[in-house]
């Protein structure tokens, strides 16, 4: 069970509601991409199996960032996602996972700023509760994925980051 830290302490991450899961669905493709996950777990499964590679393009439409952009973030090997949109073959599910971790913090800093373009503002800004990262450039590693939704949280929660 992942913890956080919020306003009064730390609590158990939450799952994604069922509205959310449906709308991080639709964001990285809907159903011919991610499937028809009804919880976190059966996004496990589709990230176990490898998103297509197509889920690329449908992240970085969403989102209003660029492929390159995404993938250097993500250090997903540009040659490596060409060669696997080329030959229709599945990404691994490293970068699977990467890219719903990128989606994720997307719909969620949208949900929390009120837009996708304040949300893109804010992934691709230095952020002094990030030690002065941008958000996007912590999501290679499962630490900074918690780390930015924790300070996504706490701004939700008014606690000033």
């Amino acid at each position: 069970m992942a913890l956080s830290i919020v306003p009064y302490g730390i609590a158990p991450s939450e799952p994604l509601p069922m509205s959310s899961i449906q709308e991080l669905t639709a964001f990285m493709g809907g159903p011919r991409c991610v499937g028809a996950p009804r919880s976190d777990y059966e996004f496990i499964l589709a990230i176990r199996k490898g998103l297509p590679a197509e889920v690329i393009a449908h992240v970085a439409v969403s989102s209003s960032l660029t492929e390159d952009e995404i993938l250097r973030a993500l250090r997903i090997p540009k040659r490596t996602a060409a060669r696997r949109k080329a030959t229709a073959a599945p990404l691994k599910p490293l970068a699977s996972e990467l890219i719903y971790r990128l989606s994720k913090v997307v719909v969620a800093a949208t949900d929390v700023l009120g837009s996708r373009a304040k949300a893109r503002e804010w992934i691709l800004a230095k952020n002094r509760a990030l030690h002065g990262e941008r958000p996007i450039d912590l999501l290679d590693t499962a630490i900074g994925f918690e780390d930015v939704l924790d300070v996504l949280r706490r701004i939700d929660f008014g606690v000033y980051s």
